[in-house]
């Protein structure tokens, strides 16, 4: 009953910072904004084109849904928003699908509303509240592992310093990037090898490969190197061992795991295509495209930010700008403390801990996370320069959440060798 009651006040919590800002833990301006973000607009203009037709209509793609010709893609999302609130039914004169994801999450929204039929205020704020509990609990079994293996105190520590990173949560609520799936396999993963081990390589595959699908399904590829190496984290913990055998079979059944749940993704989503212009071909050349632009370096600096271009021809400054922004909100400390702060402690944690011979498997593990973050912000220059009101996230699948329990284990240790 305890532990039960540990974990809904987690999940509480959790919730209402994510949902509602209650805490203020999240700066004003970037928490109004969140509700309403360019990409969201996307799964709006899904859910008016199903209303207006079919959940499958334009492939079934998210888009933004034009009502007249002046609009570009900001002020139309924007439009067709205040329109889907206001319950606006007016003709569709263009629908603009964007391609680069299946769209998962909103024709799972087009099929709730299709079913209920509630208002459109409702179904907004039910699909957000979907979310925002989803990360939530995930983060509350979290630190329900972490009080199980390492004692209340550790967990206690380290709910504080989670809520106190926004990054975590600013999006924790949106429609469209459903933060929760990046944490999903992890969080499962913790608990699926505490209790089984490596004793069920079958339950593994199979149990896993859904929870990849459903990644892809409601995210399609975003953030995908970040996705397999935090998933990869807890079998690395749990069953690592320094031999052929265990590489070979790490390879095999994580090769299981991502390609299948990956070709049923790309196969549903060229079927999308042949929905929308009537042949498969359309689809490949697309997926590859996408792909080389995000990959690409094709981008520049300017203004404030010119001193980069410098750094750029070393590919450093991708790094640099997203080691030098604060994970805590400004507005509460009026000073900026950037992530190099948390890594750092990070690092001086984990060599007292070595030194005491303390959690070296899970010293090694945090530092191998460190991977998931970095084979993004190195692969996808392109996607890191544009997106930077959303890859600061990327840093706590799950390298950062490692982190703060690093600091936890060392703080609790400090203090119970004080008293």
């Amino acid at each position: 009953m305890k532990e039960k009651f540990i974990f809904f006040l987690f999940t509480a919590v959790f919730f209402l910072n994510t949902q509602f800002n209650l805490f203020h833990l999240i700066p004003h301006d970037k928490f109004e904004y969140s509700r309403l973000e360019e990409s969201e607009t996307l799964v709006i203009g899904k859910l008016i084109n199903s209303q207006h037709g079919s959940v499958f209509d334009d492939g079934g793609f998210t888009g933004t849904f034009y009502y007249d010709t002046i609009s570009g893609r900001s002020a139309g999302g924007k439009k067709s928003y205040n329109n889907y609130l206001n319950h606006v039914v007016s003709p569709k004169f263009y629908y603009d699908p964007y391609k680069s994801q299946i769209g998962g999450q909103a024709i799972v929204y087009s099929v709730f509303d299709k079913i209920f039929g509630l208002n459109n205020k409702v179904n907004i704020f039910i699909f957000r509240m979907f979310n925002s509990l989803a990360l939530s609990i995930l983060l509350a079994l979290f630190l329900i592992w972490i009080k199980r293996k390492y004692g209340m105190a550790a967990s206690a520590v380290s709910f504080i310093l989670i809520i106190l990173n926004y990054w975590i949560f600013l999006y924790g609520k949106s429609t469209w990037w459903c933060s929760w799936v990046y944490f999903t396999p992890f969080v499962y993963g913790l608990f699926f090898f505490e209790k089984y081990g490596s004793a069920e390589p079958r339950k593994y595959i199979i149990r896993f490969s859904f929870l990849f699908f459903v990644k892809f399904w409601f995210t399609g590829f975003e953030f995908i190197t970040v996705f397999l190496i935090c998933s990869a984290i807890p079998y690395l913990y749990y069953t690592f061992e320094n031999r052929i055998s265990f590489y070979s079979q790490f390879i095999k059944r994580h090769f299981i795991i991502t390609v299948i749940p990956m070709l049923l993704s790309v196969a549903f989503q060229l079927f999308q295509f042949k929905l929308l212009t009537g042949n498969f071909r359309d689809g490949l050349k697309h997926l590859v495209e996408a792909y080389m632009r995000r990959s690409s370096g094709d981008y520049f600096y300017e203004k404030e930010f010119a001193y980069l271009n410098t750094l750029k021809n070393y590919h450093l400054d991708i790094i640099v700008r997203y080691l030098g922004n604060s994970f805590i909100n400004e507005d509460l400390t009026h000073i900026k403390i950037p992530f190099a702060v948390l890594i750092a402690a990070g690092i001086i944690c984990s060599i007292m801990l070595y030194r005491k011979n303390t959690e070296r498997r899970l010293i090694v593990a945090t530092w191998f996370s460190a991977l998931a973050p970095l084979s993004w912000l190195t692969l996808f220059k392109e996607h890191a320069h544009i997106h930077k009101h959303i890859d600061f996230f990327i840093w706590y699948c799950p390298f950062l959440l490692l982190i703060i329990l690093l600091i936890s284990l060392t703080s609790t240790s400090f203090f119970k060798t004080t008293k």
